[in-house]
């Protein structure tokens, strides 16, 4: 499971609402300009539609300048808490695109046009699923009550500000740039930021209010709201707090005894911290807060220290992680096997433990403990994705191009996927798909460039082959690439 090295960069807690008021300047652009028009001095709001397009030009830069967690465990972790949410909540457009940010600070946030996004540090602050689901509540809560829009309306009275200025000085802070991302904010386009936020204050209350509702509503513990939010309040203060006009969700002690007082109204449920949740944890505190020499001896004495066989089995699963980090796959395997049927067949442990046959040269078995586990789980996208990797990569390309192309079309918008379809379909020889795939991949992750050579490699190879139809249907395809909008600049 390859995640991308880290890198630390400054991004301010939980900082939607600072990008709801950079959104919130009243311009019209022309034709030519790199955003879409934000409606008029008639309309005074910004559609559905165009929330879409604006949310996935801000992702795509976003994956550009920023380093994510691209392992298909976790992003499918935090799918799976949002498709819990969404259904009791009052979002209607439920194509949500879910991005892990590389980072061990405290962080969350939503972006209009169902852009939702965390810090992998969330783990680090959270003691289980429901207080993370509190957060996604919260920021669903966002999305749904259209604070972006409401905002658009509102700064009819209040001063223009530069919406690409401020959405470039965002990703300059996102990228580890934060000198530079000040830099954008000076003047009196700091001040009318500062004076819009205001009314994130108000808008904080209602998604407290309204993510509140949606954690009730979809079976989870209430009271996990108020707790999350102190462990937020205590991350703060032993942190050097950002200018206040950049403080996008304000956690104080009056927002947690407001949520601890509505919580009152609601029994308290049963806390769920899952094998998947735990494992993800201690992957962030390998990865953020436990130095290399010392991370083998926390895990032992946590494991031995212990009686609980779930949290024995999540230390088991660290433990060969740590040990497959250093190569010792013997020992890795070891400690898979010894995990307890009850979590034999979780994603997680089924991809490790066919990686580590791969590893130690025994290929046979590692494919059919991988296939196993995909008749098991024909709908784990994790597994796919492993399974076709191994295939891929010990002479079964061309049976495992089938699959992992019909999750191309399930998730047509996961670089991820797009990926690994491109690598697939090269060592299957198909190289029209390798190219077309590898376009794809290059533009959601804001290489627009590489993806329009990828694109017209793709062209040329179906001229070769003869096959028009599908050149037709690609130059399409480069036309729509060409025409998009990247550029968050005027």
């Amino acid at each position: 499971m390859a995640i991308h090295p880290p890198r630390i960069f400054s991004l301010p807690i939980i900082f939607a609402a600072f990008l709801y008021a950079a959104f919130s300047a009243h311009v019209s652009f022309a034709a030519h300009n790199d955003l879409p028009e934000l409606g008029d001095s008639s309309s005074g709001f910004v559609s559905q539609s165009q929330e879409h397009q604006l949310g996935r030009i801000w992702l795509r830069q976003l994956r550009a300048q920023a380093n994510t967690i691209n392992d298909p465990l976790t992003i499918s972790f935090i799918e799976e808490l949002i498709f819990r949410l969404a259904p009791h909540s009052e979002v209607r457009d439920h194509r949500f695109e879910f991005v892990v940010i590389d980072q061990g600070d405290l962080n969350a946030f939503a972006v209009p046009g169902g852009i939702i996004g965390i810090n992998l540090g969330i783990f680090l602050h959270a003691s289980d699923e429901d207080e993370i689901s509190s957060i996604l509540a919260h920021e669903l809560a966002h999305l749904s009550q259209r604070h972006f829009a409401r905002q658009i309306e509102n700064s009819e009275r209040q001063a223009p500000i530069a919406i690409a200025s401020l959405l470039a000085s965002i990703l300059l802070i996102a990228t580890n740039n934060p000198d530079a991302g000040f830099a954008g904010l000076i003047g009196s386009q700091a001040a009318a930021a500062q004076s819009q936020l205001a009314y994130s204050r108000d808008w904080e209350r209602e998604a407290d209010r309204t993510g509140m509702k949606t954690l009730v509503n979809s079976g989870l513990d209430p009271h996990a709201m108020p707790s999350m939010f102190q462990q937020m309040l205590a991350a703060n203060r032993y942190n050097e707090r950002p200018p206040e006009f950049l403080l996008t969700h304000p956690i104080t002690d009056t927002r947690v005894s407001d949520a601890a007082n509505r919580a009152q109204a609601f029994a308290i449920k049963k806390r769920t911290r899952s094998f998947n949740f735990m494992i993800l944890q201690q992957r962030a505190q390998i990865r953020y807060t436990l130095p290399n020499a010392d991370q083998l001896t926390f895990f032992e004495k946590s494991l031995h220290g212990t009686s609980d066989e779930l949290e024995k089995d999540s230390y088991r699963y660290s433990l060969a992680w740590i040990h497959t980090q250093a190569r010792r796959h013997k020992e890795a395997l070891k400690l898979l096997n010894n995990i307890s049927k009850a979590n034999k067949d979780q994603p997680a442990v089924a991809i490790a433990i066919a990686e580590t046959y791969e590893q130690l040269n025994q290929i046979d078995k590692g494919l059919e403990h991988i296939k196993h586990a995909y008749k098991l789980r024909p709908d784990s996208y994790p597994i796919a994705i492993s399974m076709a990797k191994l295939m891929s990569n010990h002479g079964q390309a061309a049976s495992a191009l089938k699959d992992i192309k019909r999750w191309s079309e399930r998730r047509g918008t996961d670089p991820v996927i797009w990926n690994q379809v491109a690598d697939t379909a090269s060592k299957a020889k198909d190289l029209l798909l390798a190219y077309r795939a590898k376009s794809e991949y290059f533009f959601l992750n804001g290489y627009k460039n590489k993806a329009l050579r990828q694109l017209q490699f793709a062209i040329d190879s179906a001229e070769k082959q003869g096959n028009f139809q599908q050149q037709a249907r690609l130059k399409q395809r480069l036309i729509q690439m060409s025409d998009s909008k990247e550029s968050l600049s005027l």
